[in-house]
């Protein structure tokens, strides 16, 4: 219910705000375009702040809060540097609270032993149903009612949201030692970015092309539709309330698929996929073609938004809500990049060549990624849906390491889940081994710091291979 309710606020803000600078304040696309590049830079040092947090829920109605905030402001202001700051600060950091939902998702299924994949996509569906009811809803009310009261029904949306997430949603155990760096954030965000493995940082590039090109089409395609098309703004939330009712199906069924065809090759389809749509988006001109034109949309969509977030906490260590901090990250980036593409686009050709831009990000992402060398027993197994991992813990004493490595990715290993442990984030040790792992394009799955036992070794070892029970 807290999925839905954001998702039906945020789908009035993505759908309108181009419409209100241009019509409510008066701002040209230049001023546009900079209104969502700043909000990318308070945007990005927002989200890595908000993954501190410890209690996922307070980070959920703080986010919400702040977006209730910033709707408020937007019910009255028209001045450019008022709503500029209003944006930038309280929209900024709401948009951090789909992140920080999608981490208490992951760790309510792993609190109670369900899949993540399916878990996650059921929440994102639940969040599409926002974008299929709130962007016809939103314009309508646009039209009879205005601006103010539009944004304050997303504002009280968005209250609900906060109460619900404060309130309502079970409290969760602390992570457990193996999924968290120590628990300091700042420390923890730095060894995570030092260790984040070469295949995930080819994930996070491919994801962040994608939604540099979606951006620039939350943009864009209201102008697009009411100044260049000549076409009425209700068009914008039939099309955006389309995409999101196909993109819940598409959203489960990605959901069921995305462990057995590869996680990374669903991505790179879905990239390839939204290079085509926003390709062939300039040549549609009429209501039919641009409605036509939501079903492919809905499907790239259905894929990034939610496969690639569970498969960057799963390969990247330092806990939940430090990864779903540096994964959210990605989106003030792709912002930043969009406001600035769409300002220089939109200004000299006007709203139509912005997709022809769009489509640049993702087709420059569309590379795979290297295969494994040596003989690959996975190959072998492709057909069924086991897969053969390594998994150990290393201590003090690393000088097997490197050849463990090469050894066993010659025999065909590919997933490696090796724990390290360290009596104190202080041991020189600890960094050679991490040069190590690098070396082979390879991080450690989680790191123990603590006091070592005799138990620990199991428990370690057990803790990574209770999250893959079927290989």
């Amino acid at each position: 219910m807290a999925a839905g309710c954001y998702g039906l606020a945020m789908s009035v803000f993505g759908t309108t705000l181009s419409l209100f600078l241009a019509d409510a304040v008066g701002a040209g696309p230049g001023l546009i375009g900079l209104y969502f590049t700043g909000c990318a830079v308070i945007g990005l040092a927002i989200n890595l702040t908000v993954g501190g947090l410890s209690d996922r829920r307070i980070a959920l109605a703080a986010t919400a809060l702040a977006g209730v905030a910033g709707a408020l402001v937007f019910t009255g202001a028209r001045d450019y540097a008022l709503v500029f700051a209003a944006g930038a600060v309280l929209l900024g950091l709401n948009e951090a609270c789909i992140s920080q939902l999608f981490a208490y998702v992951k760790e309510f299924a792993d609190a109670t032993a369900r899949e993540v994949t399916p878990s996650s996509s059921a929440v994102r569906s639940v969040f599409s149903v926002g974008w299929v009811i709130g962007p016809p809803v939103g314009l309508f009310l646009l039209a009879h009612a205005g601006f103010g009261r539009m944004y304050a029904g997303a504002a009280a949306l968005l209250l609900v949201t906060a109460v619900l997430g404060r309130w309502f949603l079970p409290a969760l155990p602390r992570p457990t030692p193996e999924e968290g760096t120590g628990g300091r954030h700042g420390s923890g965000m730095r060894q995570i970015l030092a260790i984040v493995p070469r295949r995930s940082w080819l994930l996070l590039g491919k994801v962040t092309a994608g939604n540099v090109a979606n951006q620039m089409y939350l943009i864009a395609v209201a102008l697009y539709v009411t100044k260049d098309l000549g076409l009425p703004a209700s068009l914008v939330g039939v099309m955006a309330g389309v995409c999101a009712a196909l993109e819940i199906p598409l959203m489960i069924m990605v959901g069921r698929v995305a462990d057995r065809l590869g996680k990374m090759r669903v991505v790179t389809a879905a990239v390839i996929l939204a290079a085509v749509f926003f390709t062939l988006l300039p040549l549609a001109d009429s209501t039919p073609a641009l409605i036509a034109l939501q079903l492919p949309n809905a499907l790239w969509i259905a894929v990034i938004s939610s496969s690639p977030m569970v498969q960057a906490q799963q390969e990247i260590p330092g806990g939940t809500s430090a990864v779903s901090a540096l994964y959210s990250s990605t989106f003030p980036v792709a912002q930043l990049s969009a406001g600035a593409l769409t300002d220089v686009a939109a200004a000299q050709a006007g709203y139509r060549s912005v997709f022809w831009i769009g489509a640049g990000p993702v087709r420059a992402s569309r590379r795979p990624p290297a295969p494994p060398e040596g003989i690959s027993v996975r190959r072998r197994l492709e057909r069924s849906d086991v897969t053969i991992r390594f998994v150990s813990v290393v201590g003090g004493d690393t000088a097997l390491l490197d050849a463990a490595a090469i050894h066993y990715r010659d025999l065909g290993v590919d997933p490696f889940h090796i724990v390290r442990h360290i009596e104190s984030w202080e041991d020189p040790d600890f960094q050679r081994s991490l040069d190590v792992m690098a070396r082979h394009g390879l991080a450690f799955a989680a790191v123990h710091q603590g006091p070592w036992d005799e138990d620990l070794n199991g428990y370690l070892i057990q803790a990574q291979m209770r999250r893959h029970p079927k290989d």
